[in-house]
């Protein structure tokens, strides 16, 4: 559930904003506030997701306020709530942390659909957790020390890649990498960001450079495509053996609908049993999404 903190000096507009966030079960409540400085105390030891403020507020107004909460480490989300329209004002809310703004008076259907995308936010960076803790906790270069905390079980994606039969392959470590950049993309532009795999490749390429990992960028963009489609095929060619061997192996019936089209799984598996000349297609991009989708319904807090 959303914790939500009001600041507004006018009692009649938090009643109003109280009243959608109780009314249409968006969350609850846990303060509110008609100045800034009492605003800025009570904000950091509650620690809401969202925090709903008004531009021009007693003691300092809602621009310093929140860049104040911001420079103390506060991680709220915030919306701005004003009747000004000048747009250099608009700009400072913005540059000062904000992540929407709304003009009075107060549209329920804006209030719900703004804290319905700051609410996938927040499900999104949460997911982008886990997979970076499932990323960096198989990292071959991060060794366990002193005070490392290790990590509760739960599906990786190193146990994907290893049901799949693929970890030996060059392009595992770019499709580790290539799913953090995507769900980094996602929580920026919203849980149904169209990317394209081509700018995928492109910022995976920079990555590696940035990071000085000479061996996986040396041969550029198209290299990291090859790797990581010749790791795909092999994945699938993986999968049709198992659905030959077992088609009730669990990792067959997982994998062979969630990361492939099945009509390919099976022309490949026609491929194998020499009825067929031709290999199943792969989708990489179906694949990685389908990865993701298998990390995060592993994790139940999410």
């Amino acid at each position: 559930m959303l914790s939500f903190y009001i600041v507004d000096d006018d009692i009649s507009v938090r009643k109003v904003l109280t009243d959608i966030i109780t009314t249409k079960y968006l969350g609850r409540v846990v303060g509110e506030a008609e100045d800034g400085p009492t605003a800025y105390q009570n904000i950091l030891e509650l620690n809401p997701d969202i925090v709903l403020m008004d531009l021009l507020i007693p003691g300092s107004d809602g621009i310093e306020t929140i860049r104040k909460l911001q420079e103390a480490g506060c991680n709220s989300h915030f919306i701005m709530i004003s009747q000004v329209d000048a747009e250099d004002m608009i700009s400072m809310a913005y540059e000062s942390g904000i992540e929407f703004y709304i003009h009075k008076p107060i549209n329920v259907v804006e209030v719900l659909s703004i804290v319905d995308r700051i609410n996938e936010m927040i499900k999104l960076k949460k997911s982008l957790t886990i997979i970076h803790q499932t990323v960096e906790g198989l990292n071959p270069n991060n060794e366990d020390g002193p005070g490392v905390k290790h990590k509760p079980p739960g599906r990786s994606i190193d146990a994907i890649l290893s049901d799949l039969g693929i970890t030996g392959e060059a392009g595992s470590i770019d499709i580790k990498k290539i799913v953090e950049i995507i769900l980094k993309k996602k929580i920026v532009s919203g849980e149904y960001y169209n990317y394209k795999l081509s700018n995928m490749y492109e910022l995976l390429s920079k990555h590696y450079c940035s990071e000085e990992q000479s061996e996986q960028s040396s041969a550029g963009i198209k290299a990291i495509e090859q790797r990581i489609r010749r790791a795909v095929s092999k994945a699938l060619q993986n999968i049709a053996t198992m659905g030959i061997e077992n088609p009730n192996d669990k990792r067959f019936i997982r994998y062979s609908t969630s990361l492939f089209d099945f009509k390919e799984v099976k022309q490949e598996m026609d491929l194998l049993r020499n009825r067929s000349c031709y290999h199943g297609k792969i989708n990489v991009k179906k694949f990685l999404e389908g990865i993701i989708l298998q990390l995060l319904e592993s994790k139940t807090d999410i």
